[in-house]
Parts: C-alpha cells; sequence; structure tokens
C-alpha cells in the first residue's frame, strides 16, 4: 500500500497543470476588473508571455466563458462564466423558495426586485422579477454589486457572524463610487448597526447615482444570512421618505422565505422539548 501521509502527500503539490493555473490566474484576474482588462495589460500585471495570454483568452472567448470588447479591445468575464458561481443545488432551493414572495413584492411596490448572494467580498445577483414600470431598473444574474455600496450585501453582512464579518471587511476597499458611498470602516460598522436595528439595509445612490435600494435578509435554519432580497429603483419613486414603509414590508415577506428554510424551527423544538 502506497502511503498518503506526510511527504508523499506533500509531493503532490508539485503535479500541477501550468497552462491551468494561468487559465484559473486569468479568470480571477478578471474577476477583479469587471470594468475589463486588454490583452497586453493581462500579461504585464501576471508576468505571463503574451502569446499564452492570447491563446487562453482565444479558448476562453471560444467557449463563451470571457467576451472582448472590440471597442474598448478589453476581455471581461462573460455572464455564462458568472452563473458558475450560483449553479448549485442549494441556490436552485433558495431561488425556487423565493421566487413567488419576490413577485408579491413586485406587485406590490411596482420596482425590479433581486435576489443576491455574498461571494469572497461581492455581492452576486442570483434571478430578478422585473418591476411594473416602462422605466425599469434590470440586474441580470451574475451581476455583481459592491459590498460596502449595496443593500442587499449590507443586508447580508449585518447578520453575519462577527468573526466571519471581520475576514470579509479586510478585504475590502471601500472604493466610491458616489458622493454617498462609505468609504469609511467606523461609518460602515454604524450602517450596519442600524440594519440589525431596523432589520433593512438601504442604498442611498451608494453605487450608482440616482439608483436607490432597500433590501433584508433571508436566514436559514441556523439564523445564517444565505442571501438577500432587494427592491431597486430610481431615487424619484423610491425616495429616502419610503424606506421605513418599505422596510417593514420586505421584512414580513421576506421572513416568510426564512421559515420555508427552516428559521424559527429549532426554537420551536425547544419550547416543545420544554414544555413536555
Amino acid at each position: 500500500m502506497i502511503s498518503t501521509t506526510g511527504k508523499s502527500r506533500a509531493g503532490r503539490k508539485g503535479f500541477g497543470v501550468p497552462i491551468l493555473h494561468r487559465t484559473l490566474t486569468i479568470l480571477d484576474h478578471l474577476r477583479l476588473h469587471p470594468q475589463g482588462v486588454t490583452l497586453s495589460e493581462i500579461a504585464r500585471e501576471l508576468n505571463f508571455p503574451k502569446n499564452t495570454v492570447y491563446r487562453i483568452l482565444n479558448t476562453l472567448c471560444e467557449h463563451e466563458y470571457v467576451t472582448r470588447d472590440e471597442h474598448t479591445l478589453s476581455y471581461l468575464l462573460s455572464r455564462k462564466m458568472a452563473t458558475f458561481s450560483y449553479g448549485c443545488a442549494h441556490d436552485r432551493t433558495l431561488i425556487e423558495s423565493s421566487v413567488d414572495v419576490m413577485r408579491r413584492l413586485r406587485d406590490l411596490i411596482g420596482e425590479t426586485v433581486v435576489i443576491s448572494i455574498l461571494d469572497r467580498g461581492e455581492g452576486i445577483v442570483l434571478e430578478q422579477v422585473q418591476g411594473l414600470h416602462n422605466f425599469r431598473f434590470v440586474c441580470d444574474p451574475g451581476t455583481r454589486q459592491p459590498a460596502h455600496a449595496s443593500a442587499s450585501t449590507k443586508a447580508i453582512l449585518a447578520y453575519l457572524p462577527e468573526n466571519e464579518y471581520r475576514n470579509v471587511l479586510k478585504s475590502l476597499s471601500l472604493k466610491r463610487f458616489t458622493e454617498t458611498t462609505i468609504t469609511n470602516r467606523s461609518r460602515l460598522d454604524q450602517e450596519l448597526a442600524k440594519v440589525r436595528s431596523k432589520g433593512y439595509a438601504i442604498d442611498r445612490a451608494e453605487a450608482a447615482n440616482g439608483v436607490h435600494c432597500v433590501a433584508t435578509p433571508i436566514l436559514n435554519h441556523q439564523g445564517y444570512p444565505v442571501a438577500a432580497i432587494t427592491v431597486t429603483g430610481p431615487a424619484d419613486r423610491m425616495p429616502f421618505i419610503t424606506f421605513s414603509r418599505i422596510g417593514e414590508i420586505m421584512r414580513r415577506h421576506t421572513a416568510d422565505i426564512s421559515r420555508r428554510l427552516g428559521y424559527g424551527l429549532n426554537d420551536k423544538v425547544k419550547r416543545g422539548a420544554e414544555q413536555s
């Protein structure tokens, strides 16, 4: 029998595939540059041979994992690649448990409703129910959201365990997008404390000018924030004065999804055991 411990196990680290390593490194680099990056920039920043980068990008484009902007000559992750991160059975179950509630919220409020998760310090849109207005916002599945400037991600961050939240916070650059973007860590802490107090998070045009959002977390059977539901619309139809009313409506509806995922079930079992 060949041992799989100690020195033998450590030796496996040398049996990688160099071209695959470079491909994955390029994909990760593109993920960090959602605005796009050129072939020359990738080769320079990663210190890879330009010809190798060219062949990898061509192959990824051929399989539709990467797209090329013909005007800027920049490469970007495709929607096909973005959807890989939420293709598991768990997320499909999450969407199935949420979509009817999302439609009810859309019918009540009239604006686009989105479900998102937190992934490696960014929000990712899983699904949307488009609003009823002729002019409405569209958030395609796979769209990424800045964690510090989006209502959805703030709703999730606020309910994370303290140590996990602190680890995520360390990785955030707190980049400024608009005049209202939170770029200070202490201010972000204060904002998340308000989220926990009110039960909903808000986005006062922090990621994009003229766009307002209100979000509430979805909690699983352990009380862990697995996702968030967000209502998003133009600031003139969703002024700040409407946030509390929309937040309360969303709290009630999102609680239905959380119950479907088992939230509160442990408390019921505990109360039943105490009564027996």
